[in-house]
């Protein structure tokens, strides 16, 4: 190898060559006063970054040995353990997590430690759901959900990839400190499939308790109102049945205002829902609590349902949902769900 020399090259430009390519030094140096040697040096060294040392073999034990405990101490970090708290497993996963009447899935960090069970979501360093263990009833596996009941009769759904894992996590767990899980079937009402209207691919998004004016006697009865991904229904408690159902695509609108539903009921929020059928205006009427968080989410349904966006592929422009279920007219793409759920027809 020639030495270069270049009058242009800046410390900058040294140091990135040295942590690239790596430095060696190797030197025997004798310091002497008239003639007669006093020190000697004997030295050996090499300058790299870490990279370059470990690809060539050098101090590979002492950089595992450091970032080991650096992952460690992150974790410890991240999940923010309790004095003297132990982990047992961390997996990816998600927690149902309800708010009023909103539903949804929400992912982050499933820890089982010797003492507690939580879900922290570390990206907004944030624990959306967690418990300690001897609050823990009841465990039920159900194909990638694990249900649980909690001692104030709570249900929680979690979903991971290996659900038996987690419940063998959480058993073992509770085992060591000398607690027992029921492991009996749940009851109908704790089941999520307990929902025997829904379709298939069909999934909620809102519900809640709610009364509905049930035509054509305009009787007020209980039961529980549902928005889906694909429709708005309410189902008759008393029955166990769907009494009123409405595809998204033909609601209209919706209302709220004050109304005396009985001699004794008076002065009640009615939430009205204004849809198409056989090319008809109607109104189907529900009231109970948290009628305005009904009328945000109808409302949300339907600013979206009008929404233009322009296609991923073509650019064009077309109405948000028709995109999503049934692809852009114009050049033929289909979004990323329409794919898989072609694969598993196909398979």
């Amino acid at each position: 190898m020639e030495p270069t020399r270049d009058a242009q090259v800046t410390l900058v430009d040294l140091l990135d060559r040295v942590l690239d390519k790596g430095l060696v030094i190797n030197a025997d140096i004798i310091i002497s006063v008239a003639g007669i040697p006093l020190i000697g040096v004997n030295l050996r060294a090499a300058l790299a970054g870490m990279e370059t040392m470990v690809k060539y073999g050098m101090m590979k034990t002492w950089d595992e040995k450091i970032r080991g405990r650096e992952g460690n101490n992150r974790i410890d970090r991240e999940i923010s353990l309790l004095q003297g708290e132990e982990l047992e497993l961390r997996v990816p996963g998600s927690v149902l997590h309800t708010q009023g009447i909103y539903v949804a899935w929400r992912p982050g960090q499933i820890c089982v430690t010797d003492r507690r069970l939580f879900l922290r979501q570390q990206e907004f360093d944030e624990t959306i759901f967690q418990t300690s263990l001897d609050k823990i009833e009841k465990l039920l596996v159900r194909s990638d959900t694990l249900c649980i009941v909690l001692e104030d009769q709570r249900r929680v759904s979690l979903r991971v990839a290996d659900v038996d894992r987690l419940a063998a996590s959480i058993k073992g767990a509770m085992k060591s400190r000398g607690l027992v899980v029921d492991e009996t079937p749940l009851l109908p009402e704790y089941e999520e499939d307990a929902l025997d209207f829904l379709t298939e691919r069909e999934t909620v998004t809102h519900k809640g308790k709610a009364w509905c004016m049930v035509l054509p006697d305009s009787v007020w009865r209980p039961g529980h109102l549902y928005i889906t991904n694909r429709r708005l229904c309410w189902c008759y408690d008393f029955e166990k049945r769907l009494a009123f159902e409405v595809p998204t695509e033909r609601i209209l609108g919706s209302a709220i205002e004050v109304r005396n539903l009985s001699p004794v009921l008076k002065r009640k929020k009615v939430f009205d829902v204004i849809y198409e059928a056989n090319s008809e205006r109607k109104v189907a009427s529900f009231s109970g609590e948290k009628m305005y968080e009904w009328e945000r989410a109808v409302n949300r349904i339907i600013s979206f349902r009008e929404r233009i966006e322009a296609c991923p592929e073509c650019g064009k422009e077309a109405i948000v949902l028709g995109l999503l279920e049934d692809g852009c007219i114009h050049c033929g793409w289909v979004s990323p769900r329409l794919k898989k759920e072609a694969e598993e027809i196909m398979a």
